[in-house]
């Protein structure tokens, strides 16, 4: 069932998604502020999960904020379930945890952006925690743009290089699975499920969802600048698989850049190839949805129409080794990490005229020093946590 379903008072909260959807963002906010007090004066408790000796288990309150602060992706949340070897012990965990909470009378918030391909769970979790009804929120964006951003998270890592025939290939099989995911949240029974627009401001539209005082957190996921791709694409030590995003995480957290450009890959023939299967998939959801929500989302621009797409499209992918760029992004690093506590780490800037080969050397050296002092930080400011200092 869907958000204008009426009923019983809200139980337990599970974001689920989607990926590439603000989750990061709700997350780091969630993380540092992991007990909260509804505007009906119920406790609400942030709860992740993690990973130990003993298997997964529920993580809340102080020690949740110590792990976060310790965590270079600055927040926690429940582990990707297709990564888990013994998937039924998870869904377990997830189910004991929320028991645990809402017999003391709290209102548990879980987390996990890919729970989204996962409805078929919602019957067995909600009666694994006692609950009639599980409240669920999910955040979406339009199609191609979601597409484009879930190429450059995950597709052209598969490669490694861009090149437009490979983007040709990977768009072959390309679905909008946000669609069908969410459906079937909205069709689950013992669900009342909440969508809104990642657009908007995620953090904020979640606090006034559910009357929490949650406060955005610093700047999480944001998009990379270009530069910063194309240099993880040229030294894949920084990041060998699509999953292994620590270190942008760590250059998000402490560098700043001028305005850029957004990554971009897409030319016009390639998004008019698909997007006819992706208009299919957004109709399986907007039909799925309240008319209200579908309504909702449809004012934005980008949902049934490549108008707002072409002068971006017609300007063609974006540049990965731009010499301007490149500077830029050692100047941004080197400030990042001094602001670390790295020293001065910018003597061996090289000149503007200098090759991208050259310009990799030098950026790798200072990142490297990023890397060194923000793991220094994050273990001392754990240790605080875990103090109470």
């Amino acid at each position: 069932m869907t958000e204008h379903s009426q009923g019983a008072p809200v139980r337990a909260i599970l974001h689920v998604g989607a990926p590439k959807c603000g989750s990061s963002a709700l997350q780091r906010a969630l993380s540092a502020q992991p007990e909260l007090s509804g505007a009906d004066g119920r406790r609400h408790v942030y709860m992740a999960g993690r990973v130990t000796e003993d298997g997964l288990v529920p993580v809340t309150g102080r020690r949740l904020a110590a792990m976060m602060r310790h965590s270079v992706h600055g927040y926690l949340s429940w582990p990707n379930v297709t990564r888990q070897d013994n998937q039924p012990a998870y869904w377990a965990q997830v189910g004991a945890g929320i028991a645990a909470q809402t017999r003391a009378g709290r209102v548990p918030i879980l987390s996990s952006e890919g729970w989204v391909a996962h409805a078929d769970q919602a019957p067995a979790l909600a009666a694994a925690a006692g609950l009639e009804t599980l409240d669920a929120v999910a955040y979406v964006r339009p199609p191609l743009d979601w597409i484009n951003a879930a190429y450059w998270q995950w597709g052209i890592w598969h490669t490694g290089f861009f090149h437009n025939r490979q983007v040709e290939r990977w768009l072959e099989r390309a679905r909008y699975d946000v669609g069908p995911y969410v459906a079937a949240w909205a069709a689950a029974p013992n669900v009342r499920l909440a969508v809104d627009s990642a657009r908007a401001d995620v953090v904020a539209g979640f606090a006034a969802r559910y009357g929490l005082p949650l406060q955005a957190g610093d700047q999480v996921n944001s998009a990379p600048p270009p530069a910063l791709t194309g240099f993880f694409l040229r030294n894949r030590r920084f990041r060998p698989t699509p999953h292994d995003s620590a270190a942008e995480f760590v250059v998000q957290r402490w560098c700043q850049f001028a305005p850029s450009d957004k990554l971009w890959a897409f030319l016009p023939r390639l998004a008019q190839e698909v997007w006819p299967r992706l208009q299919e998939d957004v109709a399986r959801m907007m039909d799925a949805l309240p008319p209200e929500t579908a309504e909702r989302l449809l004012a934005e621009p980008g949902w049934t129409s490549l108008d707002p797409y072409w002068a971006r499209m017609k300007a063609g992918p974006t540049r990965l080794d731009a010499p301007e760029a490149l500077a830029g992004l050692y100047d941004g690093i080197a400030e990042g990490a001094r602001a670390a506590g790295a020293g001065d780490v910018s003597r061996a800037k090289p000149a503007a005229s200098a090759s991208v080969e050259d310009w990799d050397a030098a950026i790798a050296v200072v990142l490297d020093r990023l890397l060194e002092a923000d793991l220094r930080w994050r273990r001392r400011g754990a240790m605080r946590r875990m103090i109470g200092v």
